[in-house]
């Protein structure tokens, strides 16, 4: 049985991009838009009622946590997929994909992952691959970073019994995810629920979002930063794209702040030892 949705999208100032996301979602009529702002002042909120979304606002000081268990409260189906205002679904069945793969999910994988792809026409690197499933012990024996609140269906059962922690900056996903696997819960990921990442942040903006992250990560996950080589190799594969014209220009400087970002915010903490 295919279940119904409910979409959670969290905006500020998304007028530039949120009508690309709503128009390509296939609705039914039991699903639900859900919009969580955080006071946009241009034309987000007049593009959400066209839409018939339903309007949440999140009171300032702004935190991503916050935001989604405003939007979760709300929610009336058994689904919540979670999708950013800037990630624009690749296929015109983006929405069906997600809701036949939740329809076949072993009663309990508590979130499944979608794809986020940085260039027009690119191809992601597990696009062939089915969906599948992850426990702990599965994941920890390479511990994949695919969680994101970018592009990602939780059940909402499982967010009822532990809701994101608005204590944390950012991280909120990785939390989350570590949360599941320890109370024996299952992930998943669906690479062919894929989205074009359009963040139309400034460069300032984007490194921040890239240092935070990265500290954060780290400090969950106990990783070793990454060396210069890593860093190099990342800017390079950006670069390509530039010039195969599959990256403009603008998202090519976004995405180089990230990165810059994430590469010294992972120098920022102290490995953190493995939790139980």
């Amino acid at each position: 049985m295919n279940p119904a949705i409910s979409i959670l999208i969290r905006t500020f100032n998304s007028a530039g991009t949120l009508p690309s996301v709503l128009d390509r979602l296939e609705l039914q009529p039991e699903d639900e838009i859900i919009i969580v702002d955080s006071g946009s002042t241009d034309a987000t909120l007049a593009i959400a009622e066209k839409y018939r979304a339903r309007i949440l606002v999140a009171e300032p000081p702004f935190n991503y946590s916050k935001s989604l268990n405003i939007g979760f409260q709300a929610a009336k189906n058994p689904w919540v997929l979670v999708l950013s205002s800037h990630c624009i679904p690749v296929s015109s069945r983006f929405l069906t994909g997600w809701r036949e793969s939740a329809g076949n999910f072993p009663h309990n994988v508590a979130v499944a992952y979608g794809a986020r792809l940085l260039a027009a026409g690119e191809k992601s690197p597990v696009d062939s691959k089915p969906a599948y499933c992850l426990n702990r012990a599965e994941w920890e024996e390479h511990k994949p970073i695919f969680a994101g609140n970018s592009n990602a269906i939780y059940r909402l059962d499982g967010w009822r019994r532990h809701e994101f922690n608005e204590k944390m900056p950012t991280g909120e996903d990785m939390e989350w995810l570590l949360w599941a696997l320890r109370n024996g819960h299952v992930i998943a990921h669906v690479p062919d629920a894929i989205v074009l990442y359009r963040n139309s942040g400034s460069l300032r903006y984007m490194y921040g979002k890239g240092f935070t992250e990265a500290m954060v990560e780290r400090k969950l996950l106990g990783l070793e930063p990454p060396s210069f080589l890593r860093l190099g190799i990342g800017i390079g594969s950006l670069i390509k794209k530039l010039f195969s014209g599959q990256m403009p220009l603008d998202v090519f400087a976004k995405q180089c702040a990230h990165q810059y970002g994430a590469f010294w915010g992972s120098r920022q903490t102290k490995t953190a030892g493995k939790e139980t």
